[in-house]
């Protein structure tokens, strides 16, 4: 999937001015804030074994980003043929907090 989102997200400065947006977008600023969004993404699956790929990691019903040197601390969701991708209020507020401030580049 990272390497489809890295290969398929090429979009020029015309294409975000036409957005409506509340403020202008920044595309080198945007384009930054991706980048660095799919590093840390290779970064953390580099740490997975193979057989936790494609996994949710849970701990007290919750799903979580776990700690790759502690994986048996968690349950695991697999996914299934047909399932959906999970979401939730906590899913959404941890990946809202984890990338709200830019990063020093």
């Amino acid at each position: 999937m990272l390497a489809d989102i890295t290969r398929h997200s090429r979009f020029t400065a015309d294409e975000f001015r036409a957005l409506a947006t509340v403020q202008p977008v920044d595309p080198a600023a945007l384009h930054r804030r991706i980048r660095a969004m799919i590093e840390d993404a290779e970064q953390f699956l580099a740490g997975l074994p193979s057989d936790a790929a494609g996994v949710v990691f849970v701990q007290e019903e919750i799903p979580v980003q776990p700690d790759t040197d502690h994986l048996d601390r968690y349950q695991r969701r697999p996914g299934s043929p047909g399932g959906i991708w999970p979401s939730s209020p906590e899913i959404t507020s941890a990946m809202l907090e984890h990338y709200r401030a830019p990063r020093d580049s």
